[in-house]
C-alpha cells in the first residue's frame, strides 16, 4: 500500500530550470507549499534568469499568496523533505509521487538533495509520471474546474501557474479519470 501525493514546481524557464516554487498535495487534500524569497540575492538572480513567460506571463505575479512560504532553495527542500517524511512515518507506507512533467521531480529531488534529506527521502518516495492518464479529455476538464474554484479560494486567488493551484489540479485530474475508470467497471 502506498500514499498518494502530487507535485507540481515552478522553475526558471525550460533551457535551464531553476527551481522557483514547489507544491504537494495528498490524495485527501493535504497541502505543502514553498516559494523561493524573491528579495534575497538567489531569488533576485533566478528572477533575471527567468523566461519572459515566466517574468510577465503570471508566474512570478503569483508569488506571496500563501503566507511564510518563501525561503532559500534548501529551505525549500528542508520543508518539503521533512513533510514527506512525516507523511511516510505516520502511514508506514512508501509515497508515490505523482507529476506530469519530469522536470517537476527532477526539481524536487534536487532541492530535497541540497538540504541534506534526499537519501532518507527516497527511500520512502516512488516517482509516478501520470500524464497520461490526467492529460485525457475528462482530466483536462477536471483540472480546469478545479483552477476556476481555485480562484475564489481564500481572498488569495491561486491560479494556473501557481505551483499549489497546479499540483491541487492535478490532483483533481487525477480523481477524475480514477472515477470514471471506476463507473465503466462498475458498467
Amino acid at each position: 500500500m502506498t500514499m498518494l501525493i502530487f507535485l507540481d514546481t515552478e522553475f526558471t524557464d525550460l533551457l535551464n530550470p531553476e527551481l522557483l516554487s514547489l507544491g504537494l498535495v495528498t490524495l485527501d487534500g493535504r497541502e505543502h507549499y514553498g516559494e523561493l524569497d524573491l528579495s534575497t540575492e538567489t531569488g533576485q538572480a533566478r528572477v533575471k534568469a527567468s523566461s519572459d513567460f515566466v517574468r510577465y506571463g503570471g508566474v512570478l505575479a503569483l508569488w506571496g499568496r500563501v503566507p511564510g512560504a518563501g525561503g532559500t532553495e534548501r529551505e525549500i527542500g528542508r520543508c518539503a523533505g521533512e513533510w514527506l517524511l512525516g507523511l511516510a512515518a505516520e502511514s508506514g507506507t512508501q509515497l508515490e509521487v505523482a507529476f506530469d512533467y519530469s522536470m517537476d521531480y527532477e526539481l524536487m529531488e534536487y532541492a530535497i538533495r541540497e538540504a541534506g534529506l534526499w537519501e532518507q527521502v527516497r527511500e520512502v518516495v516512488v516517482p509516478v509520471n501520470v500524464n497520461s492518464i490526467t492529460g485525457s479529455p475528462c482530466g483536462e476538464l477536471a483540472a480546469e474546474a478545479c483552477l476556476c474554484e481555485l480562484g475564489k479560494r481564500g481572498g488569495c486567488g491561486l491560479q494556473r501557474h501557481h505551483a499549489l493551484a497546479d499540483a491541487l489540479a492535478l490532483r483533481a485530474a487525477y480523481m477524475a479519470v480514477k472515477a470514471v475508470a471506476l463507473s465503466h467497471t462498475r458498467a
